[in-house]
């Protein structure tokens, strides 16, 4: 058997339309959706980064850069036997302090302290707030920063404005932090260390994950709309073709009756094609009537030359012949006794 005639597979013009049409809208939903989720991303990472600028802002603005140098530079009265925080008795460290620790008035959700290069391969704390609201918590001054993953941002720190790329996780207080860490100058312009903001993200990261569940909720909804749409746009446009399918088997059978069309408004394709087709219909029928009727007016011709031919051929044979001429003996010898 040729390939030609081998039977194919059948797929209804509906789902041909459907499938790719369905495979489009779902791309879109997806495209849209993590388009969605990394504006609301972004844009609570510019919340959060306005914030942070707007605290460090504020505490530059209280901090004094040259006291801070001279406390880490050594020159600082602390009686170690008091222990930390208690020890500190130098007034410049408790100003510095009450500046990071006065953030905690207008913004709780924060953590902030400073740092300084100790040597070419460390960096050790300056001041942080928790001196003054969880003392048991502080950094003390001069303690030594362990080198782990914040720690290239801290050196970038002493250089430039620096927010760190992703959220700060910290697991034994399960909380996000959005970080920021910019260099301090004293008054002769000169960078003398560090400083370092965390911004409590938790709130943020809530909002995000709450957000996206209500994406996926509205893009399952929008999604189920669409697709309810699309098959019914595409239903109602193979419809009139199935029609057409059923009708054309019809034909096949002989039987011409018109396509029962629906009305429409404006015009297309589909409707377009279903005029034609009762168009054509109607002139197949009007042929075929036609033809029958030469038909069935040659079978007439022919039954009658059939019968000239046939009524010939018994006139023109010996039998008939030899019976008319009996026929005439039997009427002569009739008249003669007459």
């Amino acid at each position: 058997m040729s390939a030609d005639k081998e039977t194919k597979r059948y797929l209804s013009l509906r789902y041909k339309l459907l499938i790719p049409l369905m495979g489009l809208g779902v791309l879109m939903f997806i495209m849209g959706y993590f388009g969605a989720q990394e504006y609301l991303r972004n844009t609570i990472y510019e919340i959060m980064k306005n914030e942070t600028d707007s605290i460090r802002e504020y505490v530059e603005d209280c901090l004094d850069e040259n006291q801070l140098q001279a406390l880490t530079s050594g020159d600082v009265e602390y009686d170690e036997a008091a222990g930390w925080p208690a020890g500190m008795t130098d007034e410049r460290y408790w100003t510095q302090v009450d500046c990071l620790a006065s953030v905690e008035e207008f913004n709780p959700r924060t953590e902030i302290f400073t740092y300084y290069q100790k040597t070419d391969s460390s960096l050790a704390y300056g001041v942080d707030q928790y001196a003054v609201l969880v003392p048991e918590d502080s950094y003390s001054l001069g303690e030594d920063v362990v080198q782990d993953e914040d720690y290239d941002y801290l050196l970038r720190g002493l250089q430039n404005v620096t927010y760190y790329d992703e959220l700060q996780y910290f697991e034994e207080d399960d909380v996000y932090y959005f970080a920021v860490t910019s260099p301090l100058r004293n008054s002769q312009g000169v960078i003398i260390g560090g400083l370092t903001i965390y911004l409590d993200a938790n709130l943020a990261v809530e909002s995000l994950q709450t957000l996206s569940e209500y994406l996926v909720l509205i893009f399952i909804v929008a999604f189920i709309v669409v697709a309810l749409l699309v098959l019914g746009i595409t239903r109602s446009v193979t419809s009139e073709l199935v029609t057409l399918q059923a009708t054309s088997k019809r034909v096949a059978e002989g039987d011409y009756a018109p396509i029962a069309l629906r009305s429409h408004t404006v015009n297309d394709e589909v409707s377009a094609l279903g005029q034609l087709f009762n168009t054509m219909l109607d002139k197949v029928r009007q042929r075929e009537e036609t033809l029958q009727t030469k038909v069935e007016e040659l079978q007439i011709q022919i039954d009658m030359e059939k019968r000239s031919k046939d009524v010939k051929d018994i006139v023109e044979s010996e039998f008939f012949q030899d019976l008319k001429q009996r026929a005439a003996l039997v009427r002569k010898q009739r008249q003669q006794k007459e």
